[in-house]
């Protein structure tokens, strides 16, 4: 986060008050010869076009942080609606699927969430589990009608975490090209407003200076959460696994 910080936001800055003071001290810029009318207008038009593009950017980021908070939240549920429902098998199968349903949680929120974060790969233990989990549903065969439908309800609620595991590693590890075309927009867009004063011929004044300055940083911080938005796990804005923990605690509390 801190080399991003320096990379993003404190490099950008120094280099263009370096390049403020330099460029703004040319005989045709203190001449004052520069059309301010048209060079205000057109710094307007790219000034909104770049807030366009970056409340865009923000908007579908955000949405693909929301679409994991949700499938995890319902695979979480189902989780636990598994692990209750499996009260009805005899031992030692009942503690046989409770186990592999806490170990389903154990695995989510301590190695897959990581793994997804940086190299995005869902692990493939879940799939072992949910394999060994589903059979184990499938092969009670009750008599009585409450065992019946706690058969059914965990094997419904093992078809829910399946769908809604794919679903998570899909919104995890998309490509999202629309999301990258509008990040790789916002940055472009950054650029241009920095570069823009310059080439139009903004002056060396003191307070030009420091108004370049502190448009730069402003500009690199916005920046730097937009590249923050678009990693869903990790950093500041990204989603914990607090479902799953959630549903660890409560497989583990004693009965």
């Amino acid at each position: 986060m801190v080399i991003e910080i320096v990379a993003v936001v404190v490099l950008p800055t120094m280099l263009v008050v370096a390049a403020t003071a330099g460029l703004g001290s040319r005989r045709a810029v203190r001449g004052g010869g520069s059309d301010a009318d048209s060079v205000g207008f057109a710094g307007g038009v790219l000034a909104a076009l770049f807030t366009v593009v970056l409340a865009f950017q923000v908007v579908f980021a955000w949405q693909v942080g929301s679409d994991i908070e949700a499938s995890s939240a319902t695979e979480a549920n189902a989780l636990a609606d598994a692990y209750d429902h499996a009260e009805v098998a005899p031992e030692p199968m009942r503690a046989s699927m409770r186990g592999l349903l806490r170990e389903y949680a154990d695995v989510v929120a301590n190695r897959e969430w990581m793994t997804l974060a940086e190299r995005g790969a869902a692990d493939p233990r879940l799939t072992r589990i949910l394999a060994e989990t589903r059979a184990a549903f499938a092969s009670l065969q009750p008599t009585d009608p409450v065992p019946q439908f706690a058969r059914e309800q965990g094997l419904q609620a093992v078809r829910t975490i399946d769908d809604s595991h794919r679903s998570r590693v899909e919104s995890a590890t998309g490509s999202h090209v629309f999301n990258n075309v509008l990040l790789a927009g916002t940055v472009l867009g950054a650029v241009l407003l920095v570069a823009f004063p310059l080439l139009a011929g903004i002056s060396a004044r003191p307070v030009n200076v420091a108004v370049m300055a502190l448009l730069t940083a402003s500009l690199g911080a916005v920046v730097l959460i937009a590249l923050q938005l678009s990693r869903p796990l990790d950093g500041p804005f990204g989603v914990e696994p607090d479902p799953f923990r959630a549903a660890l605690s409560h497989m583990q509390a004693p009965t």
